[in-house]
Formats: C-alpha cells, structure tokens, sequence
C-alpha cells in the first residue's frame, strides 16, 4: 500500500504581505497534488496547516476545494489533521478542513481520533499545547495500540514537534515515548524540515511544500514523502522550478562591494524573480544602501536586508545553552511549581494559543468551569 505523505502547506499566506508569495504556496501545493497522482499512491495524508488561518479567505478555500477535487475525480481518499495554524479554538467555529470534509473531500481526524480505510488503521492526534497533548495521549494511546495490532497497517498522525529534532529544551510538544506502539508508519507535520527516522519507529516529518522562513530555505529543500506501508520503504519527492531564495552572509570588513557583485551574479542567472536574503554581520557600521543594491532589486520580487551586530553573538550563545524551561524556572523560582509550570508551558507554546493555556490553567485551580 502506498501513501503520499504531505503537510505543512500553509495556504493563503502571503509572505512578506506580497500576492506572488501567496500564489507560491497554492503553486507548490498544486505541483504535490500533480506529482502525487503520477505517482498513483492509495491514499493521501495531510499532517496540519494546510491553511495558514483557521478562518482562510474565499479565494484560498475555493483553490483548495479545486486541487482536492482533483483528488477525489482519481479515486484518492484524503485523511487531515489540523495543525497550529489552521486549528481553531473558539467554541462555534469550525476549521477549514471540516467544511472540506463536508464538501466529500477528505475526512478529518478532529482533536484525538482514528479513521479505517479497508485493512489500514489510522490514528492521529491534531495540535495543542503540550499539556493537553499529554491528557488525550493518557487517555487513548493504549487504545490506539491495541487496535493498531489488529490491522495489516497503520498509521499515527500527529501536528507536534518531538524534543528529538528541536534545537532547544522546552519548544517540543511530546517526545519519543509519547508515540503509542505497534503502528507500521508515523507520519509527522508541524516541523517544517524533512526528517526520517529509522531506529525503534518508522517516521518522518514530511516538511512543507513551500518555504516560510529564510532559515528553512537554508536547510532544507520543499516536498513531501511517498511511504510504502509493505515494504517500510520512504521517497523523498522535492518540488521543482519554485521561487528560488538566495541567501548570503555579507561580513563588514571583507570587501562587502564583491559579496553583492557575486549576489547580483546570482540573483541575474535566476529563472524566477528571487527573495533575496542578505545577513549583514558587523561590529561598527551597520549595512547602508549602495548603489549595487539597484540591480538586485530590480530583479528579486524582494530583498531583505538583515543586520547583526557581532558582538552580540556571546548572548546568542548563551540563549543557544540555556534551555527555554531553566529560563522561566529561574525566574519564577520563588513561585509555586504550578507557576513555574505555567510560564513554562506560555513560554514554549505558539502565542495564538495563550488564552486557552491560561483559561485551562484557572480552570484547574478555581474549580470553575470556563469555555473558550
């Protein structure tokens, strides 16, 4: 049985608030949508944000339905969670992939549930913040394991990131023993890297079809993955002939007039308009506009020039060692571990999910029933 593997679209965003980037994201996901039926998978699994905003615009929704339609001419079944993004949180509203689900175009696994397809079990669990990760796991991971050994296949799904593959104490959801056991494939969304795993589980995290930072752009390369559930076997399908990023670290003192001559080499042999990412590394002199700037410009859809001042690098070191969680411990130190536990959680979750942490915190110690 083949899967295609895909997450982390982002939909409708419009970086750097130009329309060519939020035609990018529509782009890369029509590319994935060709690729996948070339590639004639059995079934097509999403792993969060599909949409940049639990509440997208009629024009990004309407792209949507039009390439999922697609999908489901081919005879393609499409199972989704939903990721930090694209989750809603106010009683009353619904996320966008439920109203596609009601459309016949995918089947949702909404908050902590499972879907069967023939002789494949598929659980997953949508993104939320750690501690409440931690309640639906405790309640249903037993469960999902007993169930997954009684299928040929299964699948986990989960929008989270494990502290295994984060740069940082603190900023992950769950980590590798939150897993439940038994399943044939873990499908991961939310890290927007593409990152397999072969030791104890088979994973991976599919990474995202476009670029939504420049640090992504350094480090990785835009796709999803095609899992082969019989055999354990994963390939890797990169997207081509998108927006190319070109990213340079300029240093002061060392000829910076060349470094942009080389930039403007670049930047002139791209086939597309370029976002131009320029690092200005100083100590002195901040980055000033120069003439050799022009020809860049006229030819990138946008240049970004970021400044760093050199001698701030030893904080960056520190920040780097110190987790985020021995951070807020230190400084709530004379708090009552409740407190403590509370700036944790605020302190490494996503803002758009601090009314929730801190409602469900009340909560807990008054005694009272809040909604949200």
């Amino acid at each position: 049985m083949k899967i295609a593997h895909i997450s982390d679209s982002h939909l409708g965003y419009a970086q750097y608030n130009l329309a060519e980037r939020k035609n990018d994201f529509f782009k890369a996901f029509k590319q994935a949508i060709e690729k996948i039926i070339t590639l004639n998978v059995d079934l097509v699994i999403h792993t969060g944000d599909l949409f940049e905003s639990p509440q997208p615009d009629m024009a990004t929704l309407g792209k949507a339905i039009k390439q999922l339609q697609i999908l489901k001419e081919k005879n393609i079944p499409v199972i989704a969670i939903t990721g930090n993004h694209d989750r809603t949180l106010r009683k009353g509203k619904i996320s966008p992939q439920k109203i596609l689900e009601e459309l016949g175009l995918l089947k949702l696994i909404d908050v902590c549930g499972e879907k069967i397809i023939g002789d494949l079990y598929i659980a997953g669990i949508q993104f939320m913040p750690a501690s409440h990760l931690h309640e639906e796991l405790k309640k249903n991971k037993q469960q999902f394991a007993e169930k997954a050994a009684k299928y040929r296949y299964s699948i986990f799904m989960f929008h989270q990131g494990i502290d295994a593959y984060l740069p940082y104490e603190g900023a992950a959801e769950m980590s590798m023993s939150d897993l439940p056991e038994g399943f044939t494939y873990y499908a991961g969304g939310h890290i927007h890297t593409f990152i397999q795993e072969k030791g104890k589980y088979f994973f991976s995290y599919a990474g995202a079809t476009e670029f939504r930072t420049a640090k992504e752009a350094e480090k990785t390369k835009r796709g999803f993955n095609i899992i082969d559930l019989k055999t354990r076997e994963l390939h890797r399908v990169e997207l081509e002939n998108l927006r190319d990023f070109i990213i340079t670290t300029v240093k002061e003192g060392e000829n910076e007039r060349e470094a942009l001559k080389k930039i403007n080499e670049t930047v002139q042999e791209s086939k597309t308009q370029p976002v131009v990412i320029i690092k200005y590394l100083y100590t002195e002199k901040p980055f000033s506009e120069t003439d050799l700037l022009k020809p860049i410009k006229d030819k990138a859809l946008i240049v970004r020039v970021l400044q760093k001042n050199i001698a701030q690098e030893e904080a960056e070191v520190i920040r780097k060692t110190t987790s985020i969680e021995e951070i807020v411990r230190n400084y709530f130190g004379n708090q009552k571990k409740a407190v403590q536990n509370l700036g944790v959680e605020l302190a490494t979750s996503s803002t758009e999910h601090t009314e929730e942490i801190l409602l469900k915190f009340l909560e807990e110690k008054t005694g009272l029933k809040i909604t949200f």
